[in-house]
């Protein structure tokens, strides 16, 4: 009987270790089950949104309140219709430098911090993943919000942002008290929250006069949010950006033509 040479003899071995090496992997190897990542297109709108809300609860006869099923049904349209909340770094860079935003954008602020504000807004904007700005007084923690849920909130993707240390009206006061106003509500923020610098403003009333510009850059402010009707466009004053007010008397046919043309029909 003819003897097979060792050399011959390792060689074929070797060939059966790296074939069952190969059947092995194919049968263990896990495919993904998690499909890419949707695309989003990138455009140069004409204009944007900027819807302000207040305070979400069961007041229906009190516009500056939205009841909870609307605002959740609204939050719901946004999502299920492709629209794609932005933070303020986007806005801002839309505005002043004309940057592009993802397709149909538009933002989402909350003005004075309520408690439900944290039990109802928070919850859905997590729920959806949109991201969403607050704009609390500091003067006025511990009254509603507590310094333990803005300090959360912070952390998991709401931006928390100055309205004032206290609910005043800006335009009532000098530049130096304007100034103070601000001023005191950004150490606040820093020193409760961990916020330095915070560059958002919102005026309480959305009040103002010949000093409240200045007033806001000399405090470190580089944006402000005005309680004028209208939508943001690239090239306006970055210190009086209009916004789209909705309460209980904008229910989803009137919310939908709201953020998708500027020529709304005022209620």
């Amino acid at each position: 009987m003819k003897r097979i040479p060792l050399v011959t003899l390792l060689v074929l071995v070797l060939a059966m270790v790296v074939a069952g090496c190969g059947l092995l992997s194919q049968k263990t190897e896990p495919t993904s089950s998690v499909p890419p990542a949707k695309e989003v297109k990138m455009v140069h709108p004409t204009g944007i949104p900027v819807l302000m809300y207040h305070k979400v609860g069961d007041d229906k006869d009190n516009d500056a309140v939205i009841r909870e099923d609307l605002f959740r049904e609204q939050m719901k349209f946004l999502k299920d219709n492709g629209y794609n909340p932005l933070t303020m770094d986007q806005l801002y860079d839309y505005v002043v430098n004309g940057a592009a935003v993802p397709e149909k954008p538009v933002v989402l602020t909350f003005d004075d911090g309520y408690a439900d504000t944290y039990s109802i807004v928070y919850p859905i904007m997590k729920e959806y993943g949109f991201p969403a700005t607050v704009f609390i007084n500091p003067g006025d923690v511990g009254t509603r919000l507590t310094w333990d849920q803005v300090r959360e909130m912070h952390k998991n993707g709401i931006t928390i942002s100055n309205h004032g240390f206290q609910h005043i009206e800006m335009g009532q006061l000098s530049e130096a008290k304007q100034i103070e106003n601000i001023t005191k509500a950004q150490e606040a923020l820093a020193k409760e929250v961990g916020i330095k610098d915070n560059p958002w403003f919102c005026y309480p009333y959305g009040d103002k006069n010949e000093f409240t510009d200045s007033a806001s850059k000399k405090a470190g402010i580089k944006m402000g949010m005005a309680m004028k009707s209208g939508w943001a466009h690239t090239g306006d004053n970055p210190y009086n950006i209009l916004r789209v007010w909705v309460g209980n008397a904008v229910d989803i046919k009137h919310f939908e033509e709201r953020i998708s043309t500027e020529h709304f029909t005022d209620l």
